[in-house]
């Protein structure tokens, strides 16, 4: 079986040690970037030996990959496995004869666009739908024009009242 349908399975063990069934497993396992249905989940689970067995090796204190091992001797699994790191490795002696790299200073403003996620009802969703296809546009597009539309009308200027000058007596 391929390397992906293993990183895929020891994603599932990981599921079940983190108590996740139904929904927050599928989401998890989408979270991890793989995609799964609620019966791919059952049928994976099943070729592992059931939630019950892996259940009962993760209680012996064994890791996933030490799960996958068990259930498919013939597998060399050793991939899936982090590489262990040496104190020297992770605390080593910085070496300062190059020069830092100066990142540049990235603001909001520096890009052509930002992601914006709204949560809006159902029915406002589909009515954007039906505007935006009576306008020849996307749904974003839309979205863009009414927010600049709304943004653009200066309000009254008597509505806010400036602290810093000075108000007339009369």
């Amino acid at each position: 079986m391929s390397i992906q349908a293993r990183q895929k399975q020891e994603r599932i063990i990981e599921a079940v040690r983190r108590g996740l069934e139904g929904e927050a497993a599928i989401a998890f396992m989408r979270q991890s970037g793989f995609l799964t249905t609620p019966i791919g989940l059952v049928r994976q689970l099943r070729s592992l030996g059931g939630r019950a067995r892996i259940l009962e090796q993760i209680h012996e204190g064994k890791s996933n990959v030490d799960i996958l091992e068990l259930q498919f001797p013939a597998e060399r699994l050793a991939r899936l496995r982090p590489a262990t790191q040496e104190q020297a490795d992770l605390f080593g002696a910085v070496d300062l004869s190059h020069e830092p790299v100066t990142l540049p200073n990235l603001l909001p403003g520096d890009f052509d666009t930002t992601r914006l996620m709204l949560r809006v009802p159902n029915d406002l969703y589909h009515a954007l739908g039906i505007a935006a296809r009576v306008e020849g546009v996307n749904r974003n597009q839309l979205i863009v024009d009414i927010l600049s539309t709304a943004l653009s009308r200066t309000p009254g200027l008597d509505r806010f009242l400036d602290l810093d000058l000075p108000q007339d007596e009369g």
